[in-house]
């Protein structure tokens, strides 16, 4: 099964998304801080990352941006109260693959989610076939 990291400062909202997540068969890993999940994912692996744009020290924003740099293939969902056209722009050009007014519907997010995940898994399925 996929494996999702979440990326939010607070509790109850890290616990629901969990919950809901691992309810569809993920594995998930939580983290309160893009600092600590940054750390893990310099050595683990995730197909995607679902964080809060709004966190202490790092962002959501900043993190996303650093897995760009960084080569990692992994989509971006980023979930926000802050829903300006500017911090949607900086989203869009940090490649962020949706974003989330919150509060939101669970599956509205469960289909983002799947829908993340196919689009990074069609890359990974031609350079498979091309290797073979």
């Amino acid at each position: 099964m996929p494996h999702i990291l979440i990326v939010e400062d607070e509790p109850a909202t890290s616990w629901a998304l969990a919950e809901g997540l691992t309810d569809d068969g993920f594995t998930i890993d939580t983290f309160r801080s893009a600092e600590d999940a940054w750390v893990w994912l310099k050595t683990g692996h995730s197909d995607l990352v679902i964080s809060d744009l709004r966190l202490p020290g790092m962002s959501g924003l900043d993190l996303a941006r650093k897995l760009r740099r960084g080569r990692h293939a992994q989509p971006v969902i980023i979930l926000t109260a802050d829903g300006t056209a500017d911090a949607m722009r900086d989203l869009a050009g940090a490649g962020v693959a949706d974003c989330f007014p919150k509060p939101f519907p669970m599956d509205v997010l469960r289909r983002s989610v799947r829908r993340a995940l196919a689009m990074a898994a069609a890359p990974r399925a031609t350079r498979d076939r091309k290797a073979a």
